[in-house]
């Protein structure tokens, strides 16, 4: 047997498809068509009639066809760079350096450029296409690429090919490992791994801009410029709980508070000076890039660089304050005397009025743009609330309203972020266990959460009152209990002008100190006559300047169970949200905006925010039914006819006959019959197609 034989032979009996390689240089599979192969595995036959005539090449098919294979590839230029040492060296501080010493234990080779390849097999989850790691920029606005995958349908050469496989003539040599000590690795411990090779992706990223960040055309030094001058990451970052892990140079990796092992973050990779944020369990968005004055703006001012210009300038920084910008503009001229209530002169030079024109010359120049959700994030990183704006859960009783907001809370408490919950339905103890249910440790909630049971409303000198008005006071405030609410303001929930009064007394007034507000409040029953918004006038649809959620239950939310709720999106005053929505209902208006898969069967709550199903999944979950049906039938009606199945199934005749077509094709069923008299049974084979694919379905849902 040739080499190359050899290896497919041990590659097989490990559970990986292995086919020839074209022996033309093009570094692509030998046959005329490999799809079929990512489907099944070749049969010994097979593999000895496609390595009879010598092959030099030997390679593999990546994805579950062949265990939930993966390759891991680090190109030459990168290893000619020693970027495979610093990998190692960033393993090994972060805590990885048992899983990177496993990768090249296992199998690793080096390939005829230089590179170097390590293969694995991932136990839990579904390995998505092939992807790039990291890219640098190229020649001529090109991209050279550093670092990828070969991953679900991914294809790639193998030691011990040679020869006609590459231009060169060159070799994939085996340096570490072998076929049969090809580890497995976990889905979470594959996450850190590619966050290493991710740090040194340097293509530019979404940055945080601002209209402050350039210097003025007059020279003066803005006060984000004089911001970053001034401080570092470590005096940002360290207060918050993160952790150095890694430091060379200029350039730092930090882990995020709560985390044991590997990396969240990095600054200044690149020589760019930003914190590039790998987690999605942070204060920031995942995979933006941040200068020091837009991690200030984002941490504090909940991305309103205007006003975070604005407290920077107050505190010194910049050279420009706001009486000399009044002065020079002429805007507001002072008074020659002017008193307050207590006969005491007032100082009115820094007064400015909401009526003065605002220059449009920076929304032209493109330094401002749409406003994205950033909280509540669903499995794909699309946020449903935003910070600054009003937003409405409503639903009916036992609708799973509350524990959303609860679960938004929960959210931002485990980001180390504040959260204020003005409860008028509920009390101290049931929000408190809700919390803790949900994972919220009692140093979380002592240090960001406050709780507020009002029994009047608030007087416009109440202390804390104010307080709330304040910039960055919180980064989410939950108003529980809307009817009460207006009630307490003595306004009917049915006059418009009065909702719209109170709106901009109370919920609007929260959301100007830059936090995301969210009214929790009830809808009639009555599906017929309700109409898209809560209980009451339709001003409290009107007056929302964010997103509107309309929360109904899919499956019961009881106490010890397991549930779900769907959160469809009635109203998106900026847009981000029904950008990512499914599918439009169109007896009341409304997409869905995400599934709330809820297990409360444990002391801890387990929640997944799972993105909506879009119309092509729905239809290939409803053919997926059918022919489940009918393979079920089938098996329980052992030689059925093809007319019996017709008949005893519910649907288009003509539709189950298709289907049963396909089901023999495909080897699920056999006719033990003739063309005309078919006589029906499920194979073997097919029960394991069907278990497989049945599971694969499961698998999916859960993720």
């Amino acid at each position: 047997m040739t080499d190359t034989l050899t290896t497919a032979l041990r590659f097989a009996s490990n559970g990986i498809v292995a086919v020839p390689v074209a022996g033309d240089g093009s570094k692509r599979p030998g046959l005329s068509s490999w799809v079929e192969f990512q489907k099944r595995q070749p049969t010994p036959d097979e593999l000895l009639q496609w390595f009879s005539n010598k092959p030099d090449g030997v390679g593999v098919i990546c994805g579950a066809i062949s265990g939930n294979l993966e390759m891991l590839e680090l190109e030459g230029r990168a290893v000619a760079a020693k970027m495979h040492l610093e990998i190692a060296e960033i393993a090994q501080s972060s805590g990885l350096g048992d899983l990177w010493q496993l990768l090249n234990q296992g199998y690793v080779e080096i390939t005829p450029s230089g590179g170097l390849h390590w293969l694995y097999k991932v136990s839990d989850g579904v390995l998505p296409g092939n992807t790039k790691l990291a890219r640098k920029p190229g020649e001529n606005g090109g991209v050279d690429v550093w670092a990828e995958t070969r991953s679900e349908g991914g294809f790639t050469i193998c030691a011990p090919s040679s020869g006609s496989t590459h231009p060169s003539g060159g070799e994939w040599n085996l340096i570490g490992g072998s076929i049969e000590t090809i580890p497995t690795i976990t889905m979470s411990q594959r996450t850190a791994l590619h966050t290493i090779f991710e740090m040194f992706d340097e293509m530019p990223k979404v940055e945080a801009i601002a209209q402050d960040v350039a210097t003025k055309r007059d020279g003066t030094l803005t006060p984000g410029n004089d911001y970053n001058a001034r401080t570092t990451w470590e005096q940002i970052l360290e207060p918050l709980g993160w952790i150095r892990v890694y430091t060379q140079g200029e350039k730092t990796a930090w882990r995020r508070p709560g985390k044991t092992i590997g990396v969240s973050a990095t600054t200044n990779f690149g020589g760019t000076d930003k914190l590039r944020v790998f987690s999605t369990s942070t204060a920031f968005d995942a995979e933006r890039s941040y200068d020091r004055f837009g991690a200030y703006v984002h941490l504090k001012h909940g991305g309103d660089f205007k006003r975070a210009a604005n407290d920077l300038r107050s505190q010194g920084y910049g050279q420009s304050d706001l009486k000399s910008l009044n002065e020079s503009k002429n805007l507001m001229p002072k008074p020659s005397q002017d008193y307050l209530l207590d006969g005491t002169e007032a100082d009115l030079s820094e007064f400015v009025t909401s009526w003065e024109p605002i220059s449009l010359e920076g929304y032209f120049d493109g330094l401002f743009t749409l406003q994205e959700a950033t909280l509540l994030k669903r499995t794909d990183g699309a946020g449903l609330l935003y910070p600054g704006k009003v937003h409405s859960f409503y639903g009916e009783s036992e609708s799973g309203k509350s524990w959303l907001a609860q679960i938004a809370c929960a959210e931002v408490l485990k980001s180390y972020q504040k959260v204020v919950y003005i409860d008028f339905e509920s009390d101290p103890l049931d929000i408190a266990n809700r919390l803790k249910i949900l994972g919220v440790t009692k140093p979380e909630a002592m240090a960001y959460f406050r709780y507020i049971r009002p029994e009047r409303r608030n007087l416009l000198d109440d202390p804390a009152w104010l307080t709330l008005l304040e910039e960055g006071s919180a980064t989410l405030i939950i108003i529980d209990g809307v009817t009460e609410a207006l009630t307490m303001w003595e306004k009917q929930t049915k006059e418009n002008d009065d909702i719209t009064q109170w709106m901009r007394e109370f919920p609007r007034a929260l959301a100007k100190s830059g936090a995301a507000v969210v009214l929790v409040d009830h809808i009639t029953k009555n599906a017929e006559t309700r109409g898209r918004f809560a209980i009451g006038g339709q001003a409290k649809l009107a007056t929302i300047d964010g997103a509107a959620y309309l929360i109904e239950p899919l499956r019961n939310l009881a106490p010890g169970g397991a549930g779900a709720l769907t959160v469809r999106v009635t109203k998106d005053r900026p847009g981000s949200v029904r950008r990512n929505a499914g599918m439009w209902r169109k007896s009341d208006r409304t997409q869905e905006a995400a599934i709330i898969e809820i297990d409360s069967t444990s002391n801890v709550m387990k929640y997944v925010i799972c993105v909506p199903a879009v119309e092509e999944e729905i239809e290939a979950n409803k053919e997926f039914k059918k022919t489940k049906e009918i393979v079920e039938f089938i098996h329980n009606h052992p030689a059925a006819t093809r007319r019996l199945v017709q008949e005893g199934i519910t649907g288009s005749k003509d539709v189950i006959g298709d289907r049963i077509a396909d089901l023999l094709t495909g080897g699920w069923i056999e006719n033990k019959g003739n063309e005309r008299s078919f006589i029906l049974y499920v194979t073997n084979e097919g029960k394991s197609h069907f278990n497989l694919l049945d599971a694969e379905i499961t698998q999916l849902k859960a993720n």
